[in-house]
Parts: structure tokens; C-alpha cells; sequence
């Protein structure tokens, strides 16, 4: 056991915030140099960032976000992820691994095109968030669940919507479901917002403790 910590964004969120979304995407097609450049900077000081987390003993598992996606596809084109975003997370993923840690990496949205690339090229050890209109845990785990480890899974919007008796019926399914074989670490399928009732939230943490 041990810590789980990350630098606090990934490359492709601080790129599109530096500049912009629509500057983003304007400049990977009008000068993708540029677009490279920023992301080989932005890359390169977390990757020194990490040389130094990396040598915490404590820290067991590096669990680095960077939202790809939103609720139909990627935020930019796929080949461009390839190309300029997930080489990073490869070189933050060979660090980690170097240490004998994990590489887990939070992404939102509807990125499946880019999974088979984030477990056979980056070597991601776990990834997490997980929405039922968008990534379905139970879908994840039958297609990934005996290569990486899967977080989370507990829908947003049923977590905050849900009356106990339903919910408990949900996460229960959910565990039933990802849990056999391993690599599976039940929570919500996000971070929890102050609108998700603290009922609920307890409902679902006493529902894990006590399968």
C-alpha cells in the first residue's frame, strides 16, 4: 500500500488551456509544428516533475488525468492524439514503471478508439472514468478487464439520482459483474460533486465495505 498522486493535468488539458480550444484546433491544422512544440514542452516539465515524485518510496501508483474525450468521440482527432499526446504518457508510463509503480490514467469521455494504443503502446496499468451513456464499466471490463485495471465504474448520474434501495441493487450488480478475476476497484465513475446526496455517496461506500 502506498500513495496515489499525479502531476495536476495532463498534456492535452494544459495545451487546449494555454490556447484555447478553438486555438488548439485551428493551430493543428494551420501549424501543427507549433501545436508539437507546445505539447513537447508541456510533456517535458512534467516528465521532470516526475523524476523527482518518482523517488517518494511511499508513492505506490501515479494516477495521471488528461481528458481526451467528451460524450461521442475524441476532443481532437484520434491520429493526432497518437501523435503528439500519447507519447508522452508512454514516456510518463516507462518512468513510472522504472520505480516498479503504476501507471494509471484518468480519462473522460468516449475514447475507445484510442484504448488498444493506451494498453499495448503506453502500457497504462489502470484506467478510470467510467459513465454508463458514454463507457460503460461492465463493457470495459469484458473487453479490457484481464489486461488493466479498471476505477471506478459507479455511474455520476445514478450515483446523485438513485433512492437507496435502487442504488444499492446498482452497485451491487456492478461489483457482481467487474470483480471476479481481479483488476477492478470499485468508486465513482468520477470525482464527486457537492449536488450527489452525502446519502448517497455513504450508501456506496457501505455497499462496497460490507459485499
Amino acid at each position: 500500500m502506498g500513495f496515489v498522486t499525479c502531476h495536476a493535468g495532463g498534456v492535452y488539458e494544459y495545451a487546449s488551456r494555454l490556447m484555447s480550444y478553438e486555438g488548439l484546433c485551428f493551430t493543428l491544422i494551420d501549424n501543427p509544428e507549433l501545436f508539437g512544440t507546445v505539447t513537447d514542452r508541456l510533456g517535458s516539465i512534467i516528465y521532470e516533475y516526475y523524476k523527482y515524485l518518482l523517488k517518494i518510496e511511499n508513492i505506490s501508483i501515479i494516477f495521471q488525468g488528461d481528458d481526451l474525450g467528451f460524450n461521442t468521440q475524441t476532443l481532437i482527432f484520434p491520429q493526432d492524439i497518437r501523435k503528439y499526446i500519447l507519447p508522452w504518457h508512454k514516456k510518463f508510463a516507462e518512468q513510472t514503471h522504472e520505480y516498479g509503480k503504476s501507471y494509471y490514467l484518468h480519462s473522460c469521455g468516449k475514447i475507445d478508439v484510442i484504448m488498444e494504443n493506451l494498453i499495448s503502446d503506453v502500457k497504462i496499468d489502470g484506467k478510470h472514468s467510467f459513465m454508463e451513456s458514454v463507457a460503460p464499466i461492465k463493457e470495459y471490463k469484458k473487453l479490457y478487464g484481464d489486461r488493466i485495471c479498471l476505477l471506478g465504474g459507479i455511474d455520476m448520474d445514478i450515483l446523485a439520482r438513485y433512492e437507496t434501495n435502487d442504488l444499492k441493487k446498482y452497485i451491487r450488480g456492478v461489483i457482481d459483474y467487474c470483480a471476479p478475476g481481479g483488476r477492478f476497484a470499485v468508486g465513482a465513475g468520477n470525482s464527486i460533486p457537492s449536488y450527489v446526496p452525502v446519502e448517497n455517496y455513504l450508501t456506496m461506500v457501505n455497499e462496497t465495505i460490507n459485499y
